[in-house]
C-alpha cells in the first residue's frame, strides 16, 4: 500500500516549566474518595508545591521524536499528528502490557478512555501541544527522504489534577509491595480490511480501524500505600527538618535506628512511613461473649498501657490500645477496631456485597421461575390485605408488574433465538430467598427488637460498638440456617466469589463493579455507618415518650382532635387490586423491548419488595391545626412509635425515617427533602399536596422526584395518586460537591442538578421545538387504601 511508516526514536516523561530534579517518587498515598475511587497522592511530584488535599498532584508531559519514512506517493506534506495517538495507563509490574506492534481496536480504546463522566476508565488520553517554542520541527538532512519531528502530549492537563488508579491492593506482603508504573502507549491510527490486510484509516476498504503500539513510554517503578496505613501526622516537612527531628528522637530513645523507624537518606523526598500492625496476640476476632470481651479488652488496655507508659512524650508516633480513647486519634481507633475483629469485617463485606447483589439483579431475569416469585410475594405479603380471593383470574398490581417485566424479557430474547442471560440459576434463586428473609415478618420483628432495646448504646462508643458485632453474628446466623442451608452454597465466602465472578461475566452487571471493589477494598466494617444512623434515629424518635409510661402504642401518642381526624387517624390497608403502577423504565409499548441505553437502571426485586414493604398497610396520625402527618409501617423495623413525620406548611423540610422505620441517613444516596401542604376545603374532606426527593451519589443512578396528592374523606377512602420524575443525565454532582451534598439546600440541589444538565448539553444543538429538561417522566401511581 502507498503510506506512511512512522518510527519513534526517542521519548521520555517531562513537565512544563518545572526545575524539581526528581519527577517521579518511590512511593504514593493512595486514598479513597466517593464512588470507590482512588487517587494517588502527590503524583508525580508536587509541582510547585504540596497542596494539603487528597487531590494534590501535577500533570505530565511526553516528548516524541518521530522519524517518517515515505513510502510511494505519499504526499510530502504528510502530517503525523493526524495518524498519531498517546494513551497513559497504571499499570502494576505483574500485569499483562501491551507490546509493540500489538493491535487495540479504536472503539475499544475510546470506551476505556477517563473522562468526568466516565472516571473509571483506565486510559488517560493525551492532548498535542500546538505548535509553540517546544514543538520544533527539526529536519535530518541525511536522513532524506525522511525527516525527524518533535511533538508533545500532556496527561491530565487540568487545572486539578487527579490520577485515578483503581488496582486492587491487599492484606499479604506481595500485595503491599508491588512494584508499579505509569505507561504511555505511542500508537499510531491505522486499519484492516475484510482480508485483515493493513491500510489506511481514510481507505475505502477499511473495515476496522485500530491503534497500532509503536513505542513504550514507562516511569521509573514505585509502591502504593493506602492513605490509612500512612502516618496522619505526615507532611511534606523538608528532609533536613525531618532528618534533625528523627536525630532528636534517637538521642531521647524514642525511635530505633533500624527497622520501621530508621532513618532514610537515600531520597532527597520524605518517604511515608507505615504503623506497625498490632501483635497477632491482639488481633484475635471478639467472642461470642459480651462478658469475656469486656474482661478481655480491660485486661488488654491495662498490659498495652504498662508497655508504652515510658513512651508517654512521643505518644503520638505510637499506634497503640488503650482505655483512654481520647488520646487516639479517631482514624487510628477505628482501625485498631477493625484489625481486632477481623473476622467480623470480613464477614460485614460479605453480607454487604450479597445485599448489594440481591439490588443489582433486574427483574427480568428471574423470568424462569417468575410464577415462583408471584406466589411467594403473595403468601409472605399479600395474603392478609387483598380484598379478592387469591383463587381469582384477576391479578394484583404487583403480580402484573412482574409477568410484565417476564414477558418483555422472554420476547426479546425469543426474539433473538437467545436464552436468558444469566447463569447459574443458583444464584439468581439464592438472591430472591435473601430479599424475602430481609423483609419476612420474623427478621424485620428481630431487627426492631434488636434496635429498640439498643438504642441507648449510642451514647457510648464502645458499648455501640459491641452491639454492631453481636448485630452481625446474629444476621450472619439468621441467614445460614434461613437462605445457606436451602442453596448449594454453604458458607458466604463461596457466594461472595460468585457473585464477583457474575459481575465481572455478565454484561448487564458490568457497571457494577466499581461498587464491588468499593465493598471488598479496605480494612473497615461495611454497614458501620448505616448501624449507627438506625441506632440514633431509633433513639431519638422514642426519646420523646420514655419519660410517659402511658403511652404504650402509635394511636395513644398522637390522638386526634376533631371529627375529620378520627375518621382519618389509624390503620389502613392497601387494595393492590385497585392500586396502579406504570413504570416506564425504557420499556417500548410498541416493539416490547428494553432499551439498553437507558440512563434509568432496570427495577430490582429488592427495590420492588422494599417498595411493597413501606406502603402495604400504614398508620396513619393527622394533625390539622399543626399542619403534621405522620406515617407508620407496622411490618417494618419501625418501633411502636417510629414513623415518618412530616410537617406540610409549604417549606422545604427533611424527615428522618421512612415509614417502615429505617434511618434516611441509613442509605448509598441522600434522602429526606422534601416540602408540602394541607388543605381542608371541605369539612369532610382533607387534601394532602407533597413532593419528595431522592439524591443519587452513584455514578449508574438517576435521583428521583416523586409528586403526589393525598385525599381522604370521611367515607373510609383513601387514595393517593401521581407520577415519579428521573434526572435525565447520571453523575450530575462532582467529586467535590458530593461530601456536601447532605448539608446541602433543596433548593441548592436543584439549581446543581438543573446547572449539570444545561452544562452537559452545552455545545449540543437540540432539535427545533425541543427543550432540554433535567427531568423526565419515569413512571405513575395511583394508590388506593381502605379501612
Amino acid at each position: 500500500m502507498s503510506g506512511s511508516l512512522l518510527q519513534v526514536t526517542s521519548s521520555s516523561f517531562f513537565r512544563l516549566e518545572c526545575d524539581h530534579e526528581q519527577l517521579f517518587q518511590s512511593e504514593y498515598k493512595r486514598s479513597n474518595r466517593t464512588k470507590g475511587l482512588k487517587i494517588l497522592r502527590c503524583f508525580p511530584h508536587c509541582c510547585p508545591d504540596h497542596i494539603d488535599r487528597s487531590y494534590c498532584g501535577a500533570s505530565l508531559s511526553v516528548r516524541i521524536q518521530l522519524a517518517i519514512h515515505l513510502v510511494g506517493n505519499a504526499p510530502a506534506e504528510f502530517q503525523p499528528s493526524k495518524a498519531l495517538a498517546v494513551f497513559a495507563r497504571f499499570e502494576a509490574v505483574s500485569d499483562v502490557s501491551l507490546c509493540t506492534g500489538e493491535c487495540v481496536e479504536v472503539d475499544m480504546m475510546q470506551q476505556s478512555v477517563q473522562t468526568e463522566i466516565n472516571l473509571d476508565g483506565q486510559w488517560i488520553a493525551g492532548v498535542m501541544e500546538r505548535p509553540s517554542a517546544i514543538v520544533v520541527p527539526l529536519r535530518d538532512l541525511d536522513a532524506q527522504p525522511s525527516e525527524v519531528k518533535s511533538l508533545v502530549y500532556h496527561l491530565n492537563s487540568k487545572a486539578i489534577p487527579r490520577w485515578y488508579y483503581d488496582w486492587e491492593s491487599g492484606a499479604n506482603k506481595a500485595q503491599r509491595l508491588m512494584k508499579h508504573t505509569l505507561k504511555a502507549y505511542v500508537m499510531e491510527r491505522v486499519a484492516v480490511d475484510r482480508d485483515d490486510n493493513f491500510t489506511t484509516c481514510a481507505s475505502p476498504k477499511a473495515l476496522t480501524q485500530l491503534f497500532k503500539v509503536l513505542h513504550v513510554v514507562s516511569s521509573t517503578e514505585f509502591t502504593v500505600i493506602s492513605y490509612r496505613r500512612a502516618p496522619l501526622d505526615a507532611s511534606h516537612t523538608p528532609a533536613h527538618l525531618v532528618k534533625a527531628e528523627r536525630l532528636q528522637l534517637l538521642r531521647d530513645g524514642s525511635v530505633s535506628p533500624s527497622g520501621n523507624g530508621a532513618m532514610d537518606t537515600t531520597h532527597q523526598i520524605n518517604r511515608p512511613k507505615t504503623y506497625p500492625l498490632v501483635s497477632d496476640e491482639r488481633s484475635r476476632p471478639i467472642t461470642h461473649h459480651p462478658d469475656n470481651v469486656i474482661a478481655d479488652r480491660k485486661q488488654e488496655g491495662s498490659i498495652i498501657g504498662k508497655k508504652y507508659r515510658h513512651d508517654s512524650k512521643h505518644c503520638r508516633l505510637l499506634w497503640t490500645r488503650s482505655d483512654n480513647t481520647d488520646s487516639v486519634h479517631p482514624l487510628k481507633d477505628q482501625l485498631l477496631w477493625a484489625h481486632s475483629n477481623a473476622l467480623a469485617v470480613v464477614a460485614s463485606k460479605n453480607m454487604a456485597l450479597l445485599l448489594a447483589f440481591a439490588c443489582w439483579v433486574p427483574i427480568r431475569l428471574y423470568a424462569p421461575f417468575v410464577d415462583e416469585l408471584v406466589d411467594a410475594i403473595r403468601i409472605k405479603f399479600l395474603n392478609k390485605v387483598t380484598f379478592n380471593s387469591l383463587n381469582e383470574r384477576r391479578n394484583d398490581c404487583f403480580t402484573r408488574l412482574l409477568l410484565h417485566h417476564s414477558s418483555i424479557a422472554e420476547h426479546g430474547h425469543a426474539a433473538r433465538g437467545k436464552t436468558l442471560p444469566f447463569e447459574p440459576e443458583d444464584l439468581l434463586r439464592l438472591a430472591s430467598r435473601t430479599v424475602f428473609w430481609l423483609f419476612s415478618r420474623d427478621t424485620r420483628h428481630w431487627m426492631r427488637t434488636f434496635f429498640c432495646s439498643n438504642s441507648s448504646r449510642v451514647l457510648d462508643k464502645k458499648a455501640m460498638r459491641l452491639c454492631y458485632i453481636q448485630f452481625l453474628q446474629e444476621m450472619e446466623k439468621q441467614l445460614n440456617a434461613v437462605v445457606l442451608a436451602a442453596s448449594s452454597f454453604r458458607n458466604l465466602s463461596l457466594i461472595t466469589e460468585q457473585i464477583i465472578a457474575a459481575v465481572y461475566r455478565h454484561k448487564c452487571l458490568h457497571s457494577r463493579r466499581p461498587q464491588v471493589r468499593q465493598i471488598l477494598t479496605g480494612h473497615e466494617f461495611a454497614g458501620w455507618t448505616m448501624f449507627v444512623a438506625q441506632l440514633r434515629d431509633t433513639y431519638i424518635n422514642a426519646a420523646p415518650f420514655q419519660l410517659n409510661e402511658r403511652i404504650a402504642n402509635f394511636r395513644t401518642a398522637f390522638p386526634p382532635h376533631n371529627a375529620l381526624e378520627c375518621d382519618l387517624n389509624g390503620e389502613w390497608l392497601l387494595d393492590t387490586d385497585e392500586t396502579e403502577c406504570n413504570f416506564n423504565e425504557a420499556m417500548s409499548a410498541t416493539s416490547r423491548t428494553m432499551d439498553p441505553n437507558s440512563h434509568v437502571p432496570p427495577m430490582s426485586l429488592m427495590s420492588l419488595v422494599d417498595i411493597l414493604s413501606q406502603i402495604i398497610r400504614l398508620e396513619i396520625a393527622i394533625d390539622i391545626q399543626e399542619n403534621s402527618l405522620r406515617v407508620r409501617a407496622p411490618n417494618g423495623v419501625a418501633g411502636s412509635l417510629d414513623c415518618m413525620h412530616l410537617v406540610l406548611d409549604g417549606k422545604a423540610r427533611v424527615y428522618r425515617m421512612l415509614p417502615s422505620g429505617l434511618s434516611t441517613c441509613a442509605g448509598v444516596g441522600v434522602l429526606g427533602d422534601y416540602f408540602g401542604e394541607m388543605r381542608v376545603d371541605d369539612p369532610n374532606q382533607l387534601v394532602i399536596l407533597l413532593e419528595l426527593f431522592y439524591w443519587s451519589l452513584d455514578d449508574g443512578n438517576p435521583s428521583f422526584h416523586v409528586r403526589m396528592c393525598i385525599e381522604g374523606s370521611r367515607n373510609g377512602q383513601l387514595t393517593g395518586t401521581g407520577d415519579i420524575l428521573a434526572t435525565t443525565g447520571l453523575n450530575l454532582f462532582s467529586a467535590d460537591e458530593i461530601p456536601h451534598v447532605r448539608e446541602m439546600s433543596l433548593r441548592a440541589k436543584r439549581e446543581l442538578v438543573d446547572t449539570a444538565i444545561a452544562r452537559r448539553h452545552h455545545g449540543v444543538t437540540p432539535p427545533k421545538d425541543t427543550h432540554i429538561m433535567p427531568w423526565d417522566e419515569y413512571g405513575r401511581f395511583r394508590l388506593c387504601y381502605h379501612k
